[in-house]
């Protein structure tokens, strides 16, 4: 169960984004989101991925965080992570073989 806290933070981040940076041309930096929400870039990292947990539309790039204002940003930012999901897989799969092969 989630603290009125971080309720009220997630909401806040969330109406943030929607109001000042809509739009893949009007993204937020992580150190920008750091200084007004005063957390650290860790704990930016996880408010996204919850908010984006409850289907929020938080996209982003390589220059920061937005709020969707299309199917497009949303659609390239599902691109990202599935490309990250790859990655990360690879990567497993390559320990886990190495783990095999080395007993």
């Amino acid at each position: 169960m989630r603290s009125s806290h971080e309720v009220n933070i997630e909401d806040s981040f969330c109406e943030y984004l929607e109001r000042y940076h809509k739009g893949s041309t009007n993204p937020a930096s992580s150190k920008m989101l750091e200084a007004v929400f005063h957390l650290k870039g860790v704990e930016i990292r996880k408010l996204v991925n919850s908010l984006r947990c409850q289907g929020k539309p938080i996209c982003s790039d390589y220059y920061g965080y937005y709020y969707a204002a299309n199917q497009q940003e949303l659609n390239a930012t599902v691109a990202q992570l599935s490309s990250r999901i790859n990655q990360i897989t690879k990567a497993r799969d390559g320990l886990l073989n190495r783990a095999t092969s080395t007993e």
